[in-house]
């Protein structure tokens, strides 16, 4: 057997490893996600919980009159309703339509809604002066391709936010302890992975100039163990033996992070992202 002969099986043998090579499943994760806000929706005691990181980002993105600004992954409306009040323009996407509907109806017309995957967001390119995200763009199971899609929509020159739990904060224990639980699909990452400095500058490099990794820390506050719990984990869709498997590590993290002697506060940090669209 020649060398020709030894090269082409070589290059056939690799053909076949990499057709075999499963697919990673990110179609069932984005489902998941947008079934468990679905049936979450409007989660009151999470959207009040995250009250305070709103002017956070809305200074950051510097919204002022004149500016269009894109919310991803908005919830009900906490950062668009301050970009708003500073007086931007501003469009507000989410993938789950039962959380579009609540955002409308606590915004009313001051925010144009649209129902959007942030990998797949509906917007033309080069559409907004700033695109912010408070932890939804990290919940995007492909996190490159909406990476892509936050400098796809924004003008060249354009400024980027987001927010993302840090992987020690209580919602990144959380996002750790649920996936021993109840496992994400092989090659799926965390949504904390996003709070990884590191880990977020791989992403938007690419795309982004001028990044910028700054931490903060979220005062969560909660009337009750039992709110926080149903807060943080009815939007996971777990079965009922995950639950129940989840609880007592759940409550573990809360003795550990709780700083209220009543009630539940809990000091979470996060990831605050920024970077521009070059010219």
């Amino acid at each position: 057997m020649d060398g020709g002969d030894i090269s082409r099986r070589g290059l056939l043998g690799g053909f076949f490893l990499d057709a075999a090579k499963p697919e990673i499943d990110y179609d069932s994760v984005t489902a998941r996600v947008r079934a468990g806000w679905d049936t979450s929706a409007p989660n009151d005691e999470l959207m009040r919980a995250l009250e305070p990181v709103a002017p956070v980002l809305a200074e950051a993105a510097r919204a002022a009159p004149g500016d269009r600004i894109l919310d991803v992954g908005a919830g009900t409306g906490n950062v668009a309703l301050a970009c708003s009040a500073a007086g931007a323009a501003v469009d507000a996407c989410d993938l789950s339509p039962r959380m579009v509907m609540a955002g409308l109806e606590r915004t009313g017309q001051a925010i144009r809604w649209s129902q959007g995957d942030a990998a797949i967001l509906p917007y033309d390119d080069e559409a907004f002066d700033t695109v912010v995200s408070s932890f939804g763009a990290a919940m995007a199971p492909r996190a490159r391709r909406t990476a892509r899609e936050l400098a796809r929509v924004l003008r060249p020159g354009g400024r980027l936010v987001l927010t993302a739990w840090a992987p020690a904060s209580f919602p990144g224990e959380l996002d750790r302890e649920r996936a021993e639980v109840d496992p994400l699909p092989e090659g799926v990452r965390l949504p904390c992975d996003w709070g990884r400095p590191e880990i977020a500058h791989q992403r938007l490099s690419p795309h982004f100039d001028d990044l910028e990794m700054q931490l903060h820390t979220a005062g969560l506050r909660f009337e009750s163990a039992q709110d926080c719990w149903h807060a943080l984990t009815r939007p996971l869709l777990l079965s009922a033996n995950h639950r129940g498997e989840l609880r007592p590590r759940f409550d573990a993290l809360l003795a550990a992070h709780n700083e209220a002697e009543e009630g539940i506060e809990l000091a979470a940090r996060f990831l605050l992202v920024l970077g521009r669209r070059p010219d």
